[in-house]
């Protein structure tokens, strides 16, 4: 044990080294905004309340990246949910094939999420930690812009015989411990740290045995590099089952539920002296009527099932009758969602069947009915549950045959490259080297496909307006207008078909 210890030593060392003159990236990262990871029914419910209370109640505009671990943690209703937010997804399963990693766990992705996030200067935000005020203004206050880190401290510190103070090479330090519910960097100012506290939580298998996850490795890292950083001198106020972490002033600012998360369906006990507690129970309420905790992904369908799944979502509203039952109004949104329905009716999704595209609703975890669409353009089917009555989905004020799908030329072309592109890039954070490569590569694609700019304007319409395909499908045709003018002053054709907006996605200035 003592002869892996002295390894794992000079292996810090040797980290530490190798990092101390690594540049920082200029070019990647740009304004500030919130980092969150958040994944599965547990985290997501926090994130959510956490980020309905930022826009909602406290009037944050700061940009908010939630990042998880790919479609295990976060399916399109999810994202939706996000979306609307103003808040964008991120895989970092996505991100890892342009930034290879070793672990993405829980603590570890916390520093991977910091050094990857599109934002310069960065809040991370725990999932279950509830801000009392807008904390835009950390970015503002004279420690963080002289020190380029704001750390919060524990209640309790590190011991000075813990091995850990040896590995790194450093006297024993007199302070409280580092709690990470909330971090804020300018990236710019401690990129070697960043990277050195990344590099120790990549052997979180080793470290972790030492010191207590993701939150040690900050303030080891920065010692070691001799980092300035600003550790808040006003100690954490206690309430049952919260740490309350305060502003440089001393006011309470953050509220970390870290042993009472917020639960979608089950019992949240009410905490004395918690503030905003009424709104975050309004929010739960709300996400519990639109969600039912679970992570919903449509399995694999056809190119055809697709197809159908863009008419129906373009039409959107429809009635659903249980003939000689009752009707309601209801939605079929394009993240598979529905809006107006019963907790049995969640979501939706075009499937295959042998008899052609089966139109299938679910609600906690059970199929509730399977429809096919007849000659008048009504889906109809049975319910299948008991007592198994017919079902009829009618497309409410617009003409039956506008649920067809769009006769589509073989996409076997460019334009079959649109939709992965658009996914990968709505996964990404949107820094400019995502821009960059992504208007790049829908140049070329203009070029080779004149169909490719109207597929790219439909997708910008048809999705979400705040889903991260719209953005990236916006910021994609804004950059391809000005690559346009720029290749009619030399005379070089590169598309046809062009028409733009105004808007241009957060992160994507090109």
């Amino acid at each position: 044990m003592k002869s892996n210890m002295a390894d794992l030593g000079t292996r810090l060392q040797a980290a530490a080294a190798a990092v101390a003159s690594e540049a920082y990236p200029q070019d990647r990262f740009d304004g500030r905004g919130i980092v969150i990871c958040a994944g599965g029914e547990r985290l997501f419910t926090c994130a959510w309340i956490a980020i309905g209370v930022l826009r909602r109640h406290l009037g944050s505009t700061l940009p908010i990246e939630v990042w998880h671990l790919g479609p295990a943690e976060m399916g399109p209703p999810m994202r939706g949910l996000l979306e609307e937010l103003d808040a964008q997804p991120i895989d970092a399963h996505e991100v890892a094939k342009h930034h290879p990693v070793d672990r993405l766990g829980g603590w570890e992705l916390k520093p991977y999420a910091l050094m990857h996030s599109r934002f310069r200067e960065v809040l991370l935000l725990d999932a279950d930690n509830v801000p009392v005020k807008d904390p835009s203004f950390l970015f503002d206050r004279q420690e963080f812009v002289d020190a380029g880190a704001l750390f919060w401290p524990e209640n309790f510190k590190l011991s000075e015989d813990n091995k850990i103070w040896e590995l790194a090479g450093l006297p024993y330090c007199d302070m409280l411990s580092v709690e990470s519910g909330q971090i804020v960097l300018d990236k710019s100012k401690c990129w070697p740290a960043l990277c050195l506290a990344h590099w120790m939580n990549q052997h979180s298998d080793e470290f972790y045995r030492i010191i207590y996850g993701d939150k040690d490795t900050f303030p080891i890292a920065w010692l070691m590099l001799d980092q300035a950083f600003h550790l808040i001198r006003h100690p954490p106020k206690m309430l049952d089952f919260t740490l309350c972490q305060r502003d440089p002033d001393g006011g309470v600012l953050f509220q970390h539920r870290s042993a009472a998360k917020w639960i979608l369906a089950g019992s949240n006990p009410k905490i004395a002296g918690f503030r905003l507690e009424p709104e975050c129970r309004v929010l739960l309420k709300e996400l519990a009527e639109r969600w039912d905790g679970r992570v919903f992904n449509p399995p694999p369908r056809s190119r055809e099932a697709r197809r159908w799944e863009r008419a129906l979502s373009r039409t959107r509203r429809f009635t659903r009758r249980r003939v000689s039952s009752d009707e309601r109004q209801i939605e079929l949104v394009a993240d598979h969602s529905i809006r107006g329905g019963e907790l049995a009716e969640r979501y939706w999704h075009v499937a295959d069947s042998a008899d052609g595209p089966e139109l299938r609703i679910e609600g906690n975890g059970l199929p509730w009915c399977a429809l096919r669409r007849s000659a008048d353009g009504i889906w109809r089917g049975p319910l299948l549950e008991f007592p198994g009555m017919p079902v009829e989905l009618v497309p409410a004020e617009v003409d039956a045959a506008d649920t067809a799908p769009p006769v589509e030329r073989d996409a076997a072309g460019a334009t079959a490259l649109l939709d992965p592109i658009l996914q990968l890039a709505a996964a990404l954070p949107r820094d400019r080297e995502v821009a960059r490569d992504l208007v790049g590569a829908l140049r070329v694609l203009a070029a080779l496909d004149p169909a490719f700019i109207a597929r790219l304007e439909e997708e910008a319409e048809r999705a979400a307006p705040m889903s991260g395909r719209a953005q990236v499908a916006r910021a994609a045709l804004a950059g391809l207008a000005a690559c346009r003018q720029r290749a009619d002053a030399g005379g070089i054709a590169v598309g046809h078909g062009w028409r733009t907006g105004p808007f241009i996605g957060p992160g994507y200035d090109v």
